[in-house]
């Protein structure tokens, strides 16, 4: 037991306060092993290496944390990296009709090969989100069913999508066809 108490004692003496005093730059890990040491440590001494510690880290944090390496220099903020496209605002498109309709955008849907953005049937609703600036949104009934009877003619509005706007909604109902 004699020899169990010199070894910690020792152990005291050669490890330091300093060693165990908690610094900013430490990783979670070197906090955590730390601090269980300095619990363990602190309940041996009764206190006495707590308040050792405790002067170390005061000393430490008036100089600077001298053991800490200098940080980095700040750097400039260049924007979001090109490969990440313009921002785009979110948004829902509804179709308030009885009809099955084709949307499409930024294209005249009266040109033969034009597809469609996508197709929305009656009370259905995508999201869509566009970048910022002026869109042109279309939509045409889809060919007759056997069921509904569609209009001849077609949605057409101009939108502008502002860069501030948190998002948008679009309903088109069946007044709006012309």
């Amino acid at each position: 037991m004699k020899r169990a108490m010199a070894c910690v004692v020792l152990a005291i003496a050669l490890s330091g306060c300093a060693s165990l005093a908690v610094r900013p730059c430490d990783s979670v890990g070197t906090r955590d092993s730390k601090y269980a040491a300095r619990f363990f440590l602190g309940l041996i001494t009764l206190g006495i290496f707590e308040a050792g510690v405790q002067q170390e880290q005061a000393i430490e944090a008036m100089e600077g944390w001298r053991f800490c390496p200098p940080p980095p220099p700040p750097v400039a903020w260049h924007g979001p990296p090109p490969a990440m496209g313009a921002p785009r605002t979110p948004g829902m498109l509804v179709n308030a009709t009885k009809w099955t309709i084709n949307v499409y955008l930024d294209i005249d849907p009266t040109i033969a090969a034009a597809p469609p953005l996508f197709t929305l049937r009656p009370g259905e609703s995508r999201q869509l989100a566009l970048v910022a600036g002026s869109h042109r949104i279309a939509a045409r009934p889809v060919a007759e069913t056997a069921t509904t009877k569609a209009p001849i003619g077609r949605y057409e509005r101009q939108i502008q999508i502002d860069p501030r706007d948190r998002s948008f909604r679009l309903q088109l109902s069946e007044a709006e066809f012309k």
